[in-house]
């Protein structure tokens, strides 16, 4: 290369010099790159530091654990209160009827026979069996019972009830009288009581028309059969 002092070729050397200089430039940048990346990139903080961060950082949150299946509770249907049967309460005219604390209901004779028979069905606890009792004394009559209790029907008239006592049941009058009751009991608590002696054997009645037959004629006595009306037993 030839060195004058003119302006010219001066001129291009300084540009040739200044292209190599950028020519080295540009392969160091290219070449060196891990000189160049330590000279400018800023120091990667210490390991203490690093720890710091890393103990600062919030922890994952942690799920709660899925309900066991077996210790849901178990969906147990509730369990209906059993109803209470109503009951039957004898009376001279008539019968009672009672359901729960509520008050009597009186069913006299006169009375619907289709309304008396549900009732004494449903105290008893099933239907009643009716029969034809056409050779009566006062005349053809149906009869409807069940175990041991029945009605005595007029066409569609309640006239009358018998009750010969069952296992398991209790039919008294409000005062305490029923199936059992010794004659001394029945006199005490109806004081116009009287007996007779006939077919059926020792039968007694009161002035309102509680009647029955008796075991013996004693006082010790006590009642196998219980009525009020009308009744279709041959005496």
């Amino acid at each position: 290369m030839r060195v004058r002092t003119s302006g010219g070729p001066r001129v291009a050397v300084l540009l040739g010099t200044a292209g190599a200089v950028l020519a080295l430039g540009a392969c160091g940048s290219a070449g060196s790159g891990s000189a160049a990346s330590s000279a400018t990139t800023p120091a990667a903080p210490t390991s203490s530091a690093s720890a710091v961060t890393s103990s600062a950082a919030p922890s994952t949150p942690v799920s709660p654990p899925s309900p066991s299946r077996t210790a849901s509770p178990s969906k147990t249907p509730a369990t209906a209160e059993p109803v209470a049967r109503p009951v039957l309460v004898l009376e001279s005219d008539g019968l009672g009827y009672v359901v729960g604390d509520a008050a009597i209901r009186h069913l006299p004779f006169g009375s619907d026979g289709t309304a008396v028979v549900t009732a004494v069905g449903t105290a008893l606890g099933g239907s009643l069996t009716r029969n034809d009792l056409p050779e009566c004394g006062q005349g053809p009559r149906t009869g409807a019972g069940r175990a041991g209790f029945s009605v005595l029907l007029d066409g569609t008239k309640f006239v009358g009830w018998t009750d010969q006592g069952a296992k398991g049941r209790h039919l008294t009058t409000a005062d305490g009288l029923g199936i059992g009751s010794t004659l001394r009991d029945i006199k005490a608590g109806r004081p116009g009581t009287t007996t007779s002696e006939g077919s059926v054997g020792t039968e007694f009645i009161d002035g309102d028309g509680f009647g029955g037959i008796l075991g013996g004629a004693s006082l010790t006595s006590r009642a196998t059969l219980v009525y009020a009306g009308e009744t279709c037993f041959f005496r």
